[in-house]
């Protein structure tokens, strides 16, 4: 107990000692702060004694204490105070230390508050007390401010976290935390209290807490308040604390939630650091802990952050899986900006739901649904979307703010509905429900929404809603749903909408309905067939009802399943009972409202789509081509066998199908004379069902319906006359009452015997109606027992009648009617005479080209009759020389009819020409009985053949193309006869023959024959075409057999120049023996054998000719040769070799395994080798496809071999080489860039990257002289770098090496042409443009790129080309890109450039220097970035230079360049200039003044930046006057004359720093005089003037300087005098005014007599007062105020009458310069006269007196000329006048009577004669002055 007591005792002690101490030196600020340093802490550590009273005497000593400390110059021990805060456990000791903390960082100076950042942070985070550790915090936030902050990447910037006490991660996360919570404090936040405090946080999120607030506020809301005693700025805390956070004292991690917060500050200065430090995070966003935490942040932070972290999560594929979190931020952000309690309103929700749907997009695109049945959170997402856009007004939206604002709204709304889809079209747990009602909705939206850029999003959700419905099931409910969607939105009136929607629902019922649906055929039929049908919809319909497009849709499924004929039939035609009962759902109104209005319209559509499914059904059709229509069509004309399966599928067919169909039909053909729509769709359909439909099923129930189409075939159209014709045909023989109806007809053609305009239709119906019934009747052998013989002559005259006439559609007609008799054997002419008529009217047509008349020929000879009237007679043969004598016709078309003629003639009803004729089918007798008589005739089929055969040999070419032509269609159309059969092997001789013709039909002709030759043939004979074709192809050469006749060439297509043409040998021979060069014979045969060797290669793969190759076994050695072959640039061989390759090449990647080097081999041989332009061209195109997708590996060893042919060719002299050279090029950079893109770390990436680049950077490639190969060396560079990332490196010195070089090579020679020739300001101007363009070049972005991926390794194998390459440089765009190389490294790379910085910055000390003045500032430029992160030793030496070089500098030029350096730095690194101001300043103020204006300009700017006035110019005057003395002593006038203007600015800045009667420092001083001595001693130049002007300034600052040094103060003077008698006139006034100045301020020297008689001259010039120059009148008014002024002031002051006297003297001999200086007269007087009133003087001189006078009399003198501000200026010179006078110094007043009266009468005289009020005015206040 007593040992306690004695403690506390003791302690108590202490607190007196300590108390008493500090009182007795309270009054000295300085013994007070260091009492303080040693006894302060000891004190305040007893507040925390455990003793009461000890703790209450120590709380009183610190009232005390505070008391004492009130001045501000009492200094703290702040850094002991820390260190005890932080020691002691007492929450007493801990808050009076933050109190007196808190006040002393106040009173210290940056240093030292930056000294204590270190002592303040390590271990900040380590306090618990939250009062203590929010106001230590408070002192962290007051020393934020005194923080240096380094430059990024420099070496204190990497060691600033250990510097700042930040080392321990726990700290940083401390400070980095409360930081970021800093920039989320607002001002009112900041300011609130209490509950007005609480509701502002309720009001909006903050991201902050009362507590966080609180802290924040260190507890007090004045802490932040603007204009409180010790508050803080927030702005400007904020400002310093994000240039904090951005260092290196904190990790990316550590900062990245602050700098979030940071980021969405209003302040500019805050967010673009924030952003910067963002983009260069490297956080990893696919880390889940930092999405969590991203997620956590967003649920509390303002919506200007939450903006931020949306967008950061968009970044991140992983934040898809935060589902939940997803949803929720979603929710949390539409409920700050929609509904009736949005706190978020304007432009800040716009940018809300910006980032808002930019995130929904994201996650749109990126999440993954899951596999199981998981909820999803799309549907969510989705539902939340749509609420949003209804809650904006639907379907239009509601307009609201701005014009610009409700634009941009609808361009978000549009981005929503687009989500919308993109989120439902993966969602795959949407509810059947659910999704049909998006879909509603959505198409709803499309058809109502005014706006047209909306409605674009819509169609594109809609569309990814697709996938969301798939291809439903035909039972689902779904389906069913869906189907009765679409048919209402289909009938839905256009007109009560803003736009149609059936191209939507057709889509839908196309992508989302399977193939055989009816309901979705019915759409697409309707599609086709709305009123007001639109091209896209029609499209879609077209679309959705072909099967090749339905398979396209539908990729996965093998076979397609076509939809129910019989349904559709039912659909459109039958009634709703007929279908089956699962189709049942579909309301008999949709369907009344959908079909009803477009039946008409739509049934034709229908019924030829119901016909062709018809037909694919019946040929059992589940694959489909491109074509597949024309390609049915051609099948059901020339296929026997189709056309046989089409009858057996009817004849077992269900009938209703087939009846309902030819009955509604029928029903729907329109009626009239002049139908209205076309019914030729409808006639279509009828005659070809009815040509396949079985006679006793089918047509004979429908027979009775014969006597509807009578009307039809009336009609005026031929092709509504033939078809109905030919369905009245098929009909009516079945049919009871025909009889009576041919009867009819027949009565209607007699009674118009000859056809009439009136009734064209009715005959030619009629007459075809006939001919074709009584063909179809024989057939059946029903001609309900009448003879037709009588009927088939009157059609027979009929058809010579019309022929005879020439009547050219009743022609048609009647041949058409004739010749299906003739085909039935029902009339031949009666006689050889009827015979020679009927074929000399046919031939006669045919000659014409009419087909229908060849026709008829052919049909001629099959009636059997046609075997001969007698021996004589041989009608075939009359017809075979008829058809044979259509060779020389040059049309193809007749000769294919021709063909066909000849087939029928000679085979009759053995012909497939005449079977495929045949639209019924035949009963069986009548077959058999028609094939007996009606059969081949052998011995015409041989003779023709043998015909044919020959005349393939012909050389005449239209011969040869008729004979080829005819054989193909024999063969064609006989070859199943043995009279062809047996000489297949003649003709396949004759086909080869042709395949060398010239004619490309001929060729293709040849080709098919070859191909049914090879089909028809035996195994033999195939071996033998398949040798016969492989010898062809294989061979070098074609051999071509000639002889005198045979034709070589087209006509025309070798011109002799005479008119005439080399066509055959003989003119070869003839053309040769005239020129009297037998060589030519040679030369055009090579050229023939040329033609005719690729013309047949043109031919191999036409029609099925490649299928023989595909039998065959090859050699090997074809397949490089074919395989060029396919790329060959004439179409015709191309397509033939690709039909051949694909047909002998099975398996073509087993033939590239196997053959890939022997093909690559061949085709790079060529591609050089090749003789033919031909070969090399084919060549570059096959090696593009052959690398195309292929792996590198597998050409990796021709890889550069390929390069190297390539570029080559591309010099080729054949333009379409260079073209197909330039496109493999572009192909393998293609191939090249794909694969760095997806991998550039790959090693077949890489492999391709170390072959390529050595090559294109080889004099092969970028440095070659083909401007061609050089620009697509670039190109392929250019793109390599942009995705070669690390792959890269090993080449990135030689890369940027190179293209520094082509900077300037590439320029256009056009450029510098026109630089050579123009003015050099226009160069100036062309240079900055030269300059700017090289930082845009595609070549320099590719620089840029590679400086990107630059490292140690890197660096080191490019600094010494770098620097060898600037040195070595020429072209200014090379010079401007290697300082822009110089400057990215330096921002880019600052980390690892210090080992090259001194060698950069000593190669730019002589590029600085370069004469173009573009390429100098750019290397300027780069030596400023340089020099942020150079050494201090290398800083030192650069700017050593520039001083050097200014100073040294020969011409104005040089120091241009000086000038540019310096100003760089200035602006590019104003840190570094801070540190070497010392240096860089005192060089600015001086070159500022360089007589080059250039050079003044940039200099005064630099000045203007860094320096703060006439206080630097006094804090660096050593290092100013060591210069100037550096410029004086330069050889250079120029220098020596700029040294000496800033001599002169210096001394003036100096003066007007020191105030009227301050001095210099005698160190200033000392170091100024002997150079301003030097100066002054110079020549005079222009500007020196201000430089004597100043010299008296420094004598009057300078009084104790020369005061004590006599010898010094004479030479002074002696200088002052030097000057004025220089005899220069424009300096001369200066001096004179300089001399008077040294006067005035030299009191210890009297110069007035010296001055005066220096100045006497100019005081009375010669020269009379209206020539007098202006020149001098200066130097008069100068002499005249040096003689007032120059008297001595110490004298003026002791007997000022005498001073007058003296220059009342020198006035009154100056009369003349007074004259001419009145304003300086006057004004001089008046400061004279004042300075006599200020005098102390009290003795009077006996001539004062006559002084007065002369005085008053010299002001008032030449009262006449003066101006009236000269006038007023006398006024006061008359009032200071008369002021001296009243107070005695011109003596006592009452002695001067007369003087007072001559002034009065003069005073009033002069106010009474003066024009002015002003100087009236002016002259009565003297006057009463004078008075009183």
């Amino acid at each position: 107990m007593a040992s306690a007591s004695s403690n506390e005792g003791a302690e108590l002690k202490l607190i007196s000692s300590i108390r008493y101490k500090f009182a007795s030196v309270s009054g000295d600020e300085k013994k007070l702060s260091d009492a303080l340093r040693s006894q302060l802490v000891p004190l305040l550590a007893r507040a925390g004694s455990q003793h009461k009273a000890v703790r209450d005497a120590a709380f009183q000593a610190f009232i005390s204490v505070n008391n004492f400390i009130k001045p501000v110059g009492v200094v703290l021990p702040v850094a002991a105070l820390i260190d005890q805060y932080k020691k002691t456990n007492s929450p007493m000791v801990k808050q009076l230390d933050l109190g007196l903390i808190k006040q002393g960082i106040l009173r210290l100076d940056d240093l030292k508050r930056r000294e204590l950042v270190p002592d303040v942070l390590r271990g900040i985070s380590k306090e618990t007390s939250p009062s203590s550790s929010a106001g230590f915090f408070n002192i962290f936030l007051r020393l934020l401010s005194s923080i240096k902050i380094p430059g990024r990447g420099s070496k204190e910037d990497l060691a600033f976290r250990e510097s700042i006490g930040l080392s321990d991660s726990a700290d940083a996360s401390y400070v980095a935390r409360w930081l970021g919570k800093l920039f989320l404090l607002r001002q009112d936040l900041a300011l609130a209290a209490g509950e007005e405090l609480e509701k502002m946080l309720l009001a909006s999120p903050s991201g902050l807490s009362r507590e966080d607030v609180a802290f924040l506020t260190n507890n007090n809301p004045t802490s932040w308040k603007p204009g409180s005693p010790m508050s803080l700025s927030l702005p400007e805390c904020k400002t310093k604390a994000v240039n904090v956070l951005a260092t290196g004292a904190f990790t990316d991690e550590e900062r990245y939630i602050p700098t979030i917060c940071a980021a969405g500050s209003a302040d500019s200065r805050i967010t673009s650091i924030a952003d910067d430090v963002l983009k260069r995070s490297s956080v990893d966003l696919e880390n889940k802990r930092v999405v969590q935490s991203l997620y956590d942040a967003h649920k509390t932070f303002p919506v200007a952050q939450r903006i931020q972290i949306l967008r950061l999560l968009s970044r991140s594929a992983i934040a898809c899986s935060f589902e939940t979190e997803v949803v929720e931020a979603i929710k949390q952000d539409f409920d700050l900006v929609s509904g009736g309690n949005a706190s978020v309103l304007g432009l800040e929700a716009l940018r809300l739901h910006k980032a808002l749907l930019a995130f929904l997009s994201s996650i749109a695109r990126n999440s993954i649904v899951s596999a199981n049945n998981a909820p999803s959170m799309r549907p969510t997402l989705v539902l939340i979307l749509k609420d949003y856009i209804l809650a904006q007004g639907w379907p239009a939206p509601e307009s609201k703010g701005s014009q610009s604002q409700f634009q941009e709204e609808q361009r978000i709304r549009g981005n929503a509905y687009e989500t919308i889809g993109i989120l439902a079209a993966k969602g795959c747990h949407f509810e059947p429900k659910a999704k049909i009602s998006l879909l509603r909705w959505l198409i709803q939206s499309f058809m109502l929404d005014p706006t047209p850029n909306i409605a674009i999003h819509i169609e594109s959700a809609m569309s990814n809603m697709m996938s969301l419905f798939g291809l439903t099931t035909d039972t689902s409910p779904e389906t069913k749903d869906l189907k009765l969607m679409l048919l209402e939105f289909m009938a839905y009136p256009e007109d009560k909408c803003q736009r149609s929607v059936r191209h939507v629902v057709t889509r839908f019922a196309n992508n989302c309905l399977p193939y055989h649906d009816i309901h979705a055929r019915c759409l697409d039929v309707l599609a086709l067939c709305t009123q007001s049908q639109r091209q896209d919809v029609a499209e879609e319909g077209r679309r959705g009802l072909d099967p090749w497009w339905a398979t396209k849709l539908r990729p996965n499924d093998d076979t397609l399943v076509l939809p129910d004929w019989t349904k559709l039939v039912h659909m459109f035609f039958g009634a709703t009972e007929d279908l089956p009962a699962e189709e049942h759902f579909v309301n008999e109104s949709y369907k009344q409202q959908l079909l009803l209005d477009n039946v008409r319209s739509s049934s034709p559509t229908a019924a030829r789509y119901i016909t062709q499914i018809l037909f694919l059904t019946a040929l059992n059709e589940n694959k489909f081509e491109m074509g597949w229509e024309s390609t049915l069509e051609i099948r059901l004309q020339n296929d026997l066998e189709t056309r046989e399966n089409v009858r057996k599928y009817l004849a077992s067919a269900d009938l209703k199908g087939p009846l309902t169909l030819i009955n509604a039909v029928i029903d729907c053909i329109p009626k009239g004379d002049h139908p209205d729509p076309n019914p030729e769709e409808w006639l279509k359909c009828l005659a070809e069902i009815l040509s396949f439909a079985p006679p006793e099923q089918i047509i004979k129930p429908i027979a009775s319906r014969t006597s509807s189409l009578i009307p039809m075939a009336r009609w005026n159209d031929p092709k509504l006359r033939q078809l109905a014709s030919k369905a009245f045909g098929i009909m009516a023989p079945w049919y009871d009452e025909a009889p009576a109806l041919i009867k009819q007809m027949l009565q209607s053609i007699k009674e118009v015997p000859e056809e009439t305009a009136s009734r064209s239709g009715v005959y030619q119906g009629y007459l075809a109606c006939l001919g074709s019934y009584y063909s179809r009747a024989t057939y059946y052998n029903s001609f309900h027992a009448h003879n037709p013989s009588e009927i088939v002559q009157f059609i027979y005259d009929k058809f010579k009648s019309a022929l005879q006439e020439g009547a050219s559609e009743l022609e048609a007609t009647a041949m058409e009617s004739i010749a299906q008799l003739w085909t039935a054997n029902l009339q031949f002419p009666r006689d050889k005479t009827d015979l020679i008529e009927t074929l000399n009217l046919l031939s006669k047509l045919s000659d014409r080209g009419n087909e229908k008349a060849i026709w008829a020929l052919g049909r001629l000879a099959i009636p059997s009759l046609a075997d001969g009237f007698d021996s004589e007679a041989d009608p075939v043969g009359m017809i075979l020389q008829k058809l044979f004598a259509l060779s020389e016709t040059k049309r193809t078309e007749v000769l294919f009819a021709a063909g066909e003629a000849i087939a029928c003639a000679i085979a009759r009803w053995d012909s497939k020409a005449v079977q495929l004729s045949l639209d019924v089918e035949p009963s069986e007798a009548e077959r058999y009985k028609l094939a007996n008589k009606l059969g081949k005739r052998s011995s015409k089929i041989n003779a023709t053949l043998d015909k044919l055969i020959g005349d393939c040999k012909a050389t005449k070419p239209s011969l040869l193309k008729a004979s080829g032509i005819w054989l193909f269609c024999i063969i064609q159309y006989c070859s199943d006869l043995p009279e062809v059969q047996s000489r297949l092997r003649e003709c396949q001789d004759a086909f080869m023959r042709l395949l060398t013709a010239r004619d490309e039909l001929v060729q293709e002709t040849a080709s098919r024959g070859l191909a049914l030759v090879y089909e028809k043939g035996d195994p033999s004979l195939k071996g033998d075409l398949v040798r016969d074709l492989v010898a062809s192809f294989t061979g070098n050469k074609t051999q071509l057999k000639v002889d005198e006749e045979t034709e070589l060439f087209d006509a025309g297509a070798l011109p002799t120049g005479e008119g005439k043409y080399v066509t055959s040998y003989k003119d070869i021979v003839s053309l040769a023996n005239e020129v009297g060069d037998q060589s030519l014979v040679y030369k055009f045969m090579s050229l023939a054998t040329n033609a005719a060797t690729w013309t047949a290669r043109s031919a191999f793969g036409r029609f099925g000719l490649s299928n023989i190759l595909s039998d065959a076994e090859l050699d090997p050695k074809i397949y490089p040769k074919l395989y060029r072959y396919r790329f060959d640039p004439n179409p015709n061989v191309r397509r033939s070799m690709d039909d051949i390759w694909k047909a002998v090449v099975k398996d073509q990647n087993a033939v590239f395994d196997k053959y890939y080097d022997a093909i690559m081999d061949e085709l790079l041989k060529s591609t050089l080798d090749g003789r033919e332009w031909r070969v090399r061209e084919a060549s570059c195109a096959a090696i593009a496809d052959l690398t195309y997708g292929q792996p590198f590996e597998k050409y990796e060893k021709y890889y550069t071999d390929i390069w190297r042919v390539t570029l080559r060719v591309l010099d080729d002299q054949k333009s379409s080489v260079r073209a197909a050279a330039e496109k493999l090029c572009m192909g393998l950079s293609k191939t090249l860039v794909t694969r760095l893109q997806e991998h550039n770390s790959s090693a077949s990436a890489k492999a391709m990257i170390a072959q390529v680049l050595p090559f294109l950077l080889s004099d092969r490639g970028v440095e070659n002289s083909v401007q061609e190969v050089q620009a697509t060396s670039i190109i392929t560079i250019l793109e390599v770098v942009k995705n070669g990332g690390d792959a890269l490196k090993p080449f990135i010195p030689t890369i940027i090496i190179h293209f520094l070089g082509l900077l300037s090579t590439l320029e256009p020679g056009v450029v510098n042409y026109y630089y050579q020739r123009v003015s050099e300001e226009s160069r100036e101007h062309l240079d900055k443009q030269r300059s700017s363009a090289v930082t845009q070049s595609p070549m320099f972005e590719c620089i840029v790129n590679c400086l990107r991926f630059v490292d140690e390794g890197v660096m080191k194998e490019l600094a010494p080309q770098l620097v060898s390459t600037i040195r070595s440089a020429i072209g200014m765009q090379t010079k401007v890109g290697c300082s822009e190389v110089l400057s990215t490294l330096a921002l880019r790379h600052a980390i690892i450039l210090p080992p090259y910085n001194a060698t950069f910055l000593k190669t730019m000390e002589t590029q600085i220097l370069d004469r173009n003045h573009e390429t100098s500032k750019a290397y300027a430029r780069a030596s400023a970035y340089l020099l942020r992160s150079a050494a201090p030793e290398s800083r030192d030496r650069f700017i050593s230079r520039l001083l050097n070089l200014y100073f040294g500098a020969e011409d104005p030029t040089r120091r241009q360049k000086i000038a540019d350096a310096v100003l760089a730095i200035a602006k590019i690194s104003p840190d570094v200039f801070t540190d070497l101001e010392t240096s860089l300043l005192p060089l600015a103020y001086v070159a500022k003044h360089d007589t080059d204006e250039y050079v003044s300009e940039e200099f005064e700017a630099v000045w203007s930046q860094h320096a703060g006035g006439s206080h630097t110019i006094k804090r660096l005057i050593g290092e100013i006057t060591e210069l100037i003395s550096k410029g004086l002593n330069s050889p250079k006038w120029d220098l020596q004359h700029g040294a000496a203007l800033t001599m002169a600015s210096m001394i003036t800045a100096l003066s007007s720093g020191a105030g009227k009667g301050g001095q210099f420092a005698d160190a200033d001083l000392e170091r100024i005089w002997p150079v301003l001595e030097k100066a002054l001693s110079l020549k005079t130049f222009k500007g020196k003037e201000k430089l004597v002007v100043a010299y008296p300034l420094f004598v009057l600052h300078g009084k104790k300087f020369w005061s004590t040094n006599s010898a010094l103060a004479a030479q002074m003077k002696k200088i002052a005098l030097r000057e004025a008698k220089r005899n220069n006139d424009d300096y001369r006034p200066y001096a004179f005014q300089a001399l008077a100045d040294f006067a005035g301020a030299r009191e210890d020297l009297d110069m007035y007599a010296e001055v005066v008689g220096l100045v006497s001259e100019y005081l009375e010039p010669d020269t009379e007062a209206h020539k007098v120059t202006e020149l001098e009148r200066k130097t008069s008014d100068a002499a005249l105020k040096a003689s007032m002024t120059c008297y001595n002031r110490k004298r003026m002051r002791e007997t000022p009458s005498a001073v007058l006297g003296d220059v009342a003297t020198t006035a009154e001999g100056a009369k003349k310069a007074i004259s001419l200086a009145r304003d300086t007269w006057f004004t001089s007087a008046a400061e004279l006269m004042n300075q006599a009133v200020a005098s102390e003087a009290t003795s009077v001189d006996s001539t004062a007196g006559v002084v007065a006078t002369r005085w008053f009399r010299l002001l008032v003198a030449e009262e006449e000329v003066m101006l009236e501000n000269q006038r007023s200026s006398r006024a006061k010179a008359l009032g200071a006048y008369v002021k001296a006078w009243k107070k005695g110094i011109f003596g006592p007043v009452g002695e001067q009577g007369p003087l007072h009266e001559e002034m009065e009468q003069k005073l009033k005289a002069m106010a009474e004669a003066d024009r002015s009020l002003d100087v009236q005015k002016l002259l009565n206040q003297v006057a009463q002055q004078l008075a009183t």
